[in-house]
Formats: structure tokens, sequence, C-alpha cells
């Protein structure tokens, strides 16, 4: 194998036993479009440890000698940028549903709320799930005891989540009076993490690929791993979430990042809506008590789906009198966006039909009436409303990623794949504020890979289905 040029380019064949390398070893998927930032990173590496080349800096940190090297490389491949209260409606969901619900249940079972989040990240998101949890437990006529063990593969997210100090964009979202409660002022304007919330949150080393997970069978009642399976392979992430249903309880959740899903990965769980948010539950498995001779016993029944909700009627032409009136729909976009966040999504998806019908080329309306439909079932309305919303502006990266998805879950994932490569295409040049709730943490670059995942994942499908 060649010597990595100082340019730090790699060749077709350096870059595939590095890629083969980081997927073997921790699941990391690194494709073409990732190629000039590993390239830099690995470069940097061989001149660290004066390897020859490429091949023998693999060789060096593939032998058992190699742990520490090959520690020091995952750390610098795995840097992603977080911060606290990340995704307000999850936040909202685990404060109001989830963990409200499983502390009850961990209280008439005696014993303690068990979280795992997993790829922890420098540590803001378990000390969010523990502030969330002491306020919670606040309001219950008796609470568990609170216990959450945060993992990362990465070393030195592990010594940050350890040491807890935070400054900047992390404590955009942390407001004033949970700053005040569990934050103490620090060094140079950061704030440390108070011990009352220190307290919960059991800090390890771990590798989601390749170590066991660090419960016992059934021990769990909430994994949070959220934009982790974004880097890994799809067969990698059925092997995780079959290790992740393993430790959860039955009624656990799982949750995932708001681009994630467990589509074509698993049917081991159920698809739980929460408001602008969603959950996978490990259901408590039916089982029916023979009926007496000569009555045969009846077969386990699966879960029945959920109920379908009917589509909101939007207002007709008549009630906006015939009119176009710009100003209307500008506040009609407002209550329909202050819906969606109040969780009333049928009012939300007529409010925004409403404000389409007043201003017809007003792509947000397009968009919030599609999310809102989403949101309660209603595929195929919102199939519609987010055609119309492409159809007027093509280039918006976040409106193609979400009609993608409306397609693929209509079973047209011919059109879906077509769609999420045009997304891979335009969510480069989509502004940063338009993909604020999508990105959830992530960058750019990581929705792209998944885009052009998801349609490859939708063009296997079309071929399955003939």
């Amino acid at each position: 194998m060649t010597t990595v040029a100082p340019s730090r380019e790699l060749t077709d064949s350096e870059h595939l036993a590095l890629a083969e390398f980081l997927s073997r070893t921790a699941g990391l998927v690194f494709d073409r479009s990732r190629r000039p930032a590993i390239a830099g990173i690995v470069s940097d590496r061989i001149a660290a440890t004066g390897a020859a080349d490429l091949g023998a800096y693999l060789a060096r940190v593939s032998a058992p000698t190699g742990a520490d090297e090959r520690q020091r490389l995952l750390d610098e491949v795995t840097i992603p940028e977080t911060h606290f209260f990340r995704n307000p409606p999850q936040m909202h969901a685990l404060q109001h549903r989830l963990l409200p619900e499983l502390m009850r249940r961990a209280v008439a079972r005696g014993r303690a709320l068990t979280i795992w989040s997993a790829g922890c990240s420098s540590g803001e998101e378990p000390y969010s799930l523990a502030m969330l949890a002491l306020e919670v437990a606040e309001t219950l006529p008796e609470a568990p005891e609170i216990r959450i063990v945060a993992t990362d593969l990465s070393s030195a997210a592990v010594s940050a989540t350890v040491r807890g100090r935070y400054a900047g964009r992390s404590l955009a979202l942390v407001e004033p009076e949970r700053l005040e409660r569990f934050f103490a002022p620090g060094v140079g304007g950061a704030f440390e993490v108070s011990p009352e919330v220190r307290a919960l949150v059991d800090v390890r080393l771990h590798n989601l690929v390749t170590d066991q997970p660090p419960f016992e069978h059934g021990e769990v009642d909430l994994v949070v791993c959220r934009n982790v399976t974004i880097y890994f392979a799809r067969d990698t992430t059925r092997d995780l979430v079959g290790r992740f249903h393993g430790v959860l309880g039955a009624g656990g959740y799982l949750v995932l990042g708001h681009a994630e899903t467990l589509w074509q990965v698993t049917d081991a769980f159920t698809l739980v809506t929460l408001g602008d948010a969603f959950a996978y539950r490990k259901d408590v498995p039916v089982v029916r008590v023979p009926e007496p001779e000569p009555e045969p016993e009846p077969r386990p029944r699966r879960p029945l789906p959920a109920p379908r909700v009917a589509p909101p009627r939007p207002h007709s032409r008549d009630e906006l009198d015939h009119v176009p009136d710009p100003d209307l729909a500008t506040d009609l976009l407002r209550l329909a966006r202050e819906a969606m966040e109040q969780t009333r999504y049928g009012e939300a998806a007529r409010l925004a039909a409403a404000a389409a019908t007043a201003s017809p080329f007003e792509v947000d309306a397009y968009l919030v009436e599609g999310r809102a439909r989403a949101t309660v079932g209603d595929d195929a309305g919102s199939l519609v409303a987010l055609r119309k919303a492409v159809y007027l502006s093509p280039e918006l990266g976040h409106a193609r990623f979400a009609l993608a998805g409306a397609l693929s879950r209509c079973g047209e994932h011919a059109a879906a794949a077509r769609e999420y490569r045009a997304a891979a295409v335009s969510l480069p040049s989509t502004s940063e504020s338009e993909l604020v709730d999508l990105l959830d943490g992530c960058d750019v670059v990581q929705l792209v890979t998944l885009s052009r995942r998801l349609a490859d994942e939708c063009d296997r499908r079309a071929v399955e289905e003939g």
C-alpha cells in the first residue's frame, strides 16, 4: 500500500482499507463524501506515530498492542456537536409522557428507574435526562431511585462528561431557571453541572458494536441513542437494536434521533407517537389463557395497529371570501405553528391549509400542513401538501427529505428514492435555520449521507416488490 500523500488525499484502495477497519472496529461508515475529513485525520495520526504508510498504521492499530492508538483514532473520528435539551419535542415527550410513566412503573416494581444514554458524546444528553428526571420526580407522590448509565466510544467524550463543564452553544437551550438550579458558575464563563445531577449519572467507555451491553436482560427502562445509527450500516444497526431490545424490560422505550428509523431494521418494537416526537416501545407479549376442552387454545394475537386519525378538513375558499390575503395567511400560519408546538395536529393542519388557501404560494404553509398530517398518520394527505411545497421550491432540502419519507410510508419506494437523492443534492444549500429540527445535532454531511443510504434502501425495496 502506498504512502499517504502530503496533500492528505487517499487513493481508492487506501480509503477502502481504512473504511473497512473503522466499520469492523466500531461500525462506523465513512463514504466518499467524508473522505477528505478522514484522510486528514489519519494523515496526522500516521505522522504522530511515525508509521511508514497507511498499511503500517492499520497493522499497528489492529494489533493487540495497538489499543491506545486505536482509541486515539476513534476519538478523532467521533467528535459530534451537541447541546443540552437537544430536540425540544423529544424533551417535552420525555418530561410529560415517558418519564412519568416509567417512574410510576418502577415504583410499582420496587426498583430503580434505569436509563441508558448510549452514545452520550460529551455529556449534555445524560445530564439533560437527569435534570428532567429530577423535575418529574418532584411532581409524583412517590419516586424511584434514578440511575442513568452514559456510555460512549470516545475516551475524550467520556472525559468531557466526567468533567461536566460547559459553555457557549452547548447551553443555548438551557432555560434560566434550570441554569440557576442545576449549574454552578465555573472558570472563564463556563458552567459546571451540579453534584445533584452528577450523582445520577454513571459514565463509562463502551463500544456499542464490539462490547456487550452493560446491563442484564430486561434491566433497562429507557434507551436513548440519538444520531448514532446514522454512522452505521443497516446490518450493524439491526444488531445494535437487537441488543437494545434484549436489555429493555417489557414496556420499555427506545428513543432515536429525529432522522433515524427502524424501518427495514426490526419489527420487534411498536412505534408510539408522542406529540411531535416518537419513540419505540417493547411491548409485553400477548398470552391467551386456553379455553376448557374441547375448545382449542387460541393463538397469541398480534397487537392491533393504532387507529388512523381522520385527515383534518381544510378550509374552503368560501370561508376565506375567495380573496387571496397574504396578511391573513401569515396570521393563520403563526397559529398553525403554535398548534404544532402544543401537539394539536389536526388544528395545525386545518390552519396551515387555510393559510395556503389565503396565499397559494406560501411554501411554509404546505410544509406545516404536511408535517401535521404525517404526525397523525395521514400520509396520503401529507403527500399532497408536501408535493406542492416541493413544486414551489424544489431547492428546499428539508422539503425533499420530508416528501421522500411520506412517499416511502405510502409504498411509493421508487419515487421516494428519487426524492431522497434530490434531498442529498439540495440539503447543503438549504439555510441552517430551515434544518434545525431535521439536523437535531447532526451536521449536513451526515444528513446527506443518510439521504443517500435511504435512497438505496428504497431502491432495493422497489425491486423486491416488483
